[in-house]
């Protein structure tokens, strides 16, 4: 039975649909179907979605501005789980929040017009299609594709920052991104792994306005909540040494005593590895997998 999937675009539209015609083909290959519901119209897009046969639905890309929908969804009347990233965090902690349906942290469509051995790809079909148990384990290599769209890089693995092993309850889930401050405000008060990731916009500046933004986070009430950090892969055009974020990390008091990763398969690299936000999860530094739903 050929499996499908409904795409939309909360954020920035779609130039066209021959933006992603790679990406359809690749899910051709492995039996799934794609359907656009991308009008001018999200509000009506993001509902119309939800009345079709699609099982799951994806956002077309990234962008801005996807916060806009929040006021006028009716949650009440949303039946399928999202997939996005970026600015698409925003919606996945709402719909999460309001629904207590799964959501998934994972690539975009045009994210899966590039990859490394389909690595996004069939993390994706497997994780969000099919329903599978996750294990996560590093790529053997990268793209990114701000500096270019055919070269990849080694991947040297993640970097432990601090030891442990830490557990979500999987109710609530907290995402941050580089719409860190329009989810804070979504957080989740259980039990929680943190997911943080930047991209490159800032340059130079992308330490720093990293750091700014975590810091932040570990000042609110529910900080105390928080189990784990996951960091997420830095782009080349961030300029983050890893070994200065390491130095930095281990000298804030609040992740002392919380494992602490960075490198890891997501954000606004390749490939990305989709995460089932809601379903209980954990995070042990000393596993093969390091991380598992």
């Amino acid at each position: 039975m050929q499996r499908k999937i409904g795409v939309i675009s909360p954020s920035l539209p779609l130039k066209s649909e021959e933006e992603v015609e790679t990406a359809v083909k690749r899910l051709e290959n492995y039996g799934v179907s794609v359907e656009f519901f991308t009008t001018n119209d999200k509000l009506q897009d993001f509902m119309q979605v939800q009345v079709n046969e699609a099982e799951i639905v994806i956002a077309s890309r990234g962008g801005f501005n996807a916060v806009e929908l929040l006021p006028k969804l009716d949650f009440s009347k949303i039946t399928k789980s999202l997939c996005g990233y970026s600015d698409i965090t925003v919606l996945l902690n709402a719909l999460l929040a309001q629904t207590g349906k799964i959501q998934y942290l994972g690539p975009n469509l045009k994210a899966l017009n590039g990859d490394v051995d389909n690595y996004s790809l069939k993390n994706f079909l497997s994780v969000a299609i099919e329903q599978e148990k996750a294990k996560y384990y590093p790529a053997k290599a990268y793209m990114d594709t701000h500096v270019s769209k055919t070269q990849t890089f080694a991947n040297q693995g993640i970097t432990v920052i601090n030891e442990g092993k830490a557990r979500d309850i999987g109710r609530r889930k907290f995402v941050q991104s580089d719409n860190a401050c329009r989810n804070k405000i979504l957080s989740g008060f259980d039990d929680m792994i943190v997911i943080a990731e930047e991209d490159d916009l800032c340059g130079a500046e992308t330490f720093n306005m990293f750091m700014r933004n975590l810091w932040a986070l570990f000042n609110y009430d529910f900080a105390k909540n928080i189990r784990g950090l996951i960091i997420g892969r830095f782009m080349q055009n961030s300029f983050v040494d890893m070994e200065v974020l390491k130095q930095k990390l281990q000298s804030f008091e609040t992740l002392r005593h919380i494992p602490v990763i960075a490198g890891f398969d997501t954000g606004h690299t390749l490939p990305q590895m989709t995460l089932p936000l809601g379903k209980e999860a954990i995070l042990d530094t000393l596993s093969d997998s390091v991380l598992s739903f």
